[in-house]
């Protein structure tokens, strides 16, 4: 009787795992604290970053034809994270650069290597622009429900907040233009670009009760300047 017990108490936390799926127990504040998203320190003026007419802007054109260290800073959701990067993930050379088109074993191949860098944090794909101030589409990947929080709160951005994305040499200041719930097959709105545009892919709805999220946030921004990074 005992051990039938025990059983049946297994049998209903797994079950509560199953439909629970990625929801966890805490506040999305508390768990992007405990995924690594970093507390925003704010200047002597209260504001989280030096406005942008104190750094210098930069006129030339810039272009990254190298993956470098990307840190993401919204500061109207008061994030700031480190984007990775899918590089390892699959070699374009051999088997092109647009994974919508491969086939099911390269696919799968490449989505059990990117599954674990989303864990870690937003994901550049490599089949997208570099951040730069040539046409192009940037494309960055986020997980939104827990335990992670990484894109919880990008639903929560407006038109005209900005969104920037700095490296070592430069800070690339992209103005959102507008959010769309899509399919979750829906690839067309990470093709490339006639002007510098940023990317963000989400899963949708954040709160859903599964894994298996039936459909996609995108936010789009547009670049506005680049300037060079605060010291």
């Amino acid at each position: 009787m005992k051990l039938k017990t025990n059983l049946l108490i297994i049998l209903i936390f797994t079950w509560t795992l199953l439909i629970t799926g990625c929801q966890t127990n805490g506040s999305p504040e508390e768990l992007k604290k405990e995924a690594g998203a970093e507390e925003i320190e704010k200047g002597d003026n209260g504001e989280a970053f030096p406005d942008h007419e104190a750094l210098q802007k930069v006129e030339k054109e810039i272009v990254l034809d190298r993956w470098e260290p990307l840190q993401l800073i919204i500061p109207a959701i008061e994030l700031e994270l480190q984007v990775l990067s899918d590089h390892h993930t699959y070699d374009q050379e051999e088997i092109g650069t647009e994974p919508w088109k491969f086939s099911s074993e390269d696919y799968n191949r490449w989505i059990n290597k990117l599954m674990p860098l989303l864990d870690e944090g937003p994901v550049h794909y490599q089949f997208s622009a570099l951040p730069g101030t040539e046409n192009g589409n940037v494309v960055i990947a986020g997980h939104s429900p827990g335990p992670w929080y990484f894109f919880h709160d990008l639903d929560l951005l407006e038109s005209g907040d900005d969104i920037i994305l700095e490296t070592g040499d430069y800070r690339f200041v992209y103005e959102v233009q507008w959010q769309e719930i899509v399919d979750k097959y829906d690839w067309s709105l990470l093709f490339d670009t006639d002007y510098p545009a940023l990317t963000f892919q989400t899963c949708y709805p954040k709160d859903y009760a599964g894994y298996d999220h039936p459909e996609r946030l995108i936010i789009r921004a547009r670049l506005d300047e680049v300037y060079l990074p605060p010291e």
